[in-house]
């Protein structure tokens, strides 16, 4: 998994929006479309944010499949 600290805050975002209630979707949507297009900006790449999403989604599975693992402990209380 990236160390990256941009990575892990693009997947965090990406991660509180798939996980989140409707009504906190719209924010954490913009979150998650700053993060990817700070991330375009210091690249000086002219990818789309789609694709940065695309390229970054093995990495992502793994970044959930973490944060889930990790919630597991919180739901046996």
């Amino acid at each position: 998994m990236s160390r990256n600290p941009l990575i892990e805050a693009i997947h965090a975002a990406r991660y509180d929006l798939e996980t989140s209630a409707a009504h906190d979707q719209a924010a954490f949507r913009r979150k998650l479309d700053d993060l990817v297009a700070q991330a375009i900006i210091q690249s000086n790449s002219k990818v789309a944010p789609r694709q940065v999403l695309d390229i970054l989604y093995d990495d992502y599975k793994e970044f959930r499949r973490m944060k889930r693992k990790q919630e597991w402990p919180k739901l046996r209380q």
